[in-house]
């Protein structure tokens, strides 16, 4: 595990989108927990040692603390130690993501495991616990709140949830779930009582030595796909939630081992890539990637794989969201890069979109009804806090319902192609690739005429505005281009060399208009300017022979003399950067040294910054402060040099 002294926000339960708690503190006990989102969604945990209380989580000035001594946090596991003169408590909140088990990495389910070494043998100890109800609703008019005790002959479980249930009633960014239930469950032997106060449900044992006790939520149905309400991926193996608590509570001690392996294996690989600063990324990095996302199965029967665009806009399956998120999942389980772009696919190829460009999202979370970025404000269409989403997916051409002018057609494109192609280059799914080479054919096609020097458009890093001759957007259509180029070359067809051949002239022009003494511009025609060239990557992960390693030294050192306390900033015009990005632009050096000093930064932010939210990636280089975002997906792109090393340690086992 990772040593924490401190950290922005520390990450607790996790599951999705809709059951993701935090504690954005520097002790468990100094607040009470908050979703991601910022509610406050108390937990508080107490501790009873002959009779003396203590608290160790949440807030309760009337009880006194018990001394947090540590805190680690690994990929899957994050642990507080806390003592007095009576006991010292280890407490773990562990979740089981196994990236080749996608049934696993769908089950709801934390495990929060508690330890304790008594100074007096004979002391008796009791662990109580509190969970505000606030878990299972988020309507301003608060509602009933029903509860049960189920007994087994191996389990005690407790539900509770509103007493009228609306599954998928609503969309919304900065917003918390308001249907399901919410479940603890322990072994018949923990002897587990449960009682209702208020607002809490709580939960108390006796504890001897170690005990571990399984939190859920049952979100119903998970999302609105195209019409269709589909469930999360672990109820076709779970009839019920109280199927899945049963097996899991008799496959703790698996669980848990597996949670270390995976850590440790994350962790080794980590340090020999990138040092103590890498494996402090990727533990932060890891549950947030995965766990803001939401995984079922379409009614085909496919992988769908969605992300949510958390605190910009709450888009789902948002493309640009999911190519920085890409590098964890090509890395470990390819499936899920498929079951990213399955929707956009889908929905691509339906009337309403009547580009030639790839679109930016396919709805907004949990509904999976039609892109909501840049609907036509002529129609006076208003998206607002909690909405149910229009069927736009189902309207007939002619419709005009986008704005071509705020679209991203070259970021899009290029990053549908991308995705594509590094998946099939990874993982040889013949099947996939070609059942989409028709649409992607069109996408090149459109990069081929208009990606060696972008008009004045959107590109991921929106927040920026438009941007006219984008030297980084040109690269992302070269090495776009040049990649799906050589995927083409391994079914044979007949285009893969015009996509190459033409990569690679663009890519020389690329260099004359880029070019600017020592760096290469953010834009063509800014001669001052300067921007982090994360579009490079590519070309060096799949050997594409666009651009030498000479001019990739050359951008890294450029960006290595620009670092503020807290970063490389994005590009000229701003102090802001986005450690996606940084992360991307350090992997292009072979330099290990300049690698670990451009990183740096990175960790020394999330350590110091003020802004207590999950790791944002968008913050400012000088004061740490985060911009707007926080708890993305794309932190999945922290694990860009894990997967360089393993393509290019694959390539020359092959040569």
């Amino acid at each position: 595990m990772a040593l924490i002294n401190r950290v922005a926000s520390v990450p607790l339960i996790l599951s999705d989108p809709y059951f993701s708690i935090w504690s954005p503190a520097d002790h468990l006990y100094d607040i009470d927990t908050q979703s991601w989102t910022g509610k406050e969604i108390p937990i508080r945990g107490y501790i009873t040692v002959d009779q003396q209380v203590f608290r160790f989580m949440g807030k309760d000035e009337k009880i006194p603390t018990i001394e947090q001594t540590n805190l680690d946090i690994s990929p899957t596991r994050t642990t507080y130690q806390f003592e007095n003169d009576l006991v010292t408590l280890e407490l773990t909140f562990a979740v089981n993501l196994d990236l080749s088990n996608l049934v696993k990495i769908s089950e709801p389910i934390t495990m929060i495991q508690t330890k304790i070494i008594k100074k007096n043998p004979a002391s008796i100890v009791q662990i109580d616990w509190q969970f505000s109800d606030e878990i299972c609703q988020d309507s301003p008019m608060k509602e009933t709140i029903n509860w049960q005790k189920l007994h087994t002959e191996t389990s005690d479980i407790v539900w509770m949830g509103k007493s009228q249930q609306t599954p998928l009633n609503s969309t919304g960014d900065l917003i918390d779930i308001d249907w399901g239930y919410f479940y603890i469950a322990a072994q018949k032997s923990v002897k587990m009582a449960y009682y209702r106060n208020g607002k809490m449900l709580e939960a108390s044992y006796v504890l001897d030595d170690e005990v571990t006790f399984l939190v859920g939520y049952d979100d119903i149905h998970a999302i609105n796909y195209f019409g269709t309400p589909c469930n999360a991926l672990w109820k076709e193996k779970h009839l019920t939630m109280y199927n899945l608590l049963e097996n899991y509570l008799n496959e703790i001690p698996k669980n848990l081992e597996n949670c270390q392996k995976i850590d440790q294996e994350i962790q080794k690989n980590a340090i020999r890539v990138g040092g103590e600063t890498l494996e402090f990324l990727t533990s932060l990095s890891y549950r947030q990637s995965i766990c803001a996302h939401k995984l079922i199965r379409n009614p085909e029967g496919e992988i769908i794989f969605l992300s949510k665009e958390c605190s910009s806009n709450g888009c789902i399956g948002t493309v640009d969201i999911s190519y920085p998120s890409m590098p964890l999942y090509l890395l470990y389980q390819p499936e899920l890069v498929k079951g990213m772009m399955r929707p956009v696919y889908h929905f691509a190829n339906l009337p309403v979109w009547e580009y030639d460009f790839a679109p930016h999202d396919v709805g907004r979370y949990p509904y999976v009804t039609g892109q909501v970025y840049s609907l036509n404000e002529v129609d006076n269409i208003q998206i607002g806090r909690r909405d149910t989403i229009f069927d736009y997916y189902a309207l007939p051409a002619g419709q005009k319902v986008y704005l071509e002018e705020h679209q991203m057609p070259i970021e899009e494109s290029g990053n549908m192609l991308i995705m594509n192609a590094a998946t099939f280059l990874i993982d040889q799914d013949e099947v996939f690739f070609t059942q989409h080479l028709t649409t992607n054919l069109k996408w090149a096609d459109y990069l081929l005429a208009f990606g060696q020097d972008p008009k004045n458009q959107l590109c991921t890093d929106d927040f920026a505005g438009h941007l006219a001759h984008n030297a980084n957007l040109a690269l992302k259509a070269i090495n776009a281009l040049a990649l799906f180029g050589k995927a083409l070359v391994e079914i044979s067809h007949e285009k893969a060399s015009i996509y190459q051949g033409a990569a690679k002239e663009m890519a020389q022009v690329w260099l004359q208009m880029a070019n600017s003494g020592e760096k290469t511009k953010l834009a063509f025609d800014q001669e001052d300017s300067w921007s982090l060239k994360y579009n490079m990557i590519w070309d060096q992960l799949f050997e594409l022979n666009l651009f030498n390693q000479e001019t990739r030294e050359q951008e890294v050192d450029h960006y290595l003399a620009q670092i503020n306390d807290y970063g490389t900033p994005l590009d000229s015009r701003k102090t802001y950067t986005k450690a996606d990005w940084i992360m991307w632009t350090a992997t292009l050096s072979e330099d290990k040294e300049k690698f670990e000093t451009m990183i740096a930064p990175i960790k020394k932010y999330l350590e110091e910054s003020n802004s207590r939210v999950p790791f944002s990636d968008w913050y400012d280089t000088v004061t740490a402060d985060v911009m707007n975002f926080k708890n993305r997906t794309v932190v999945g792109a922290i694990f860009m040099p894990l997967l360089k090393e393993q393509l290019l340690l694959e390539g020359r086992k092959n040569v």
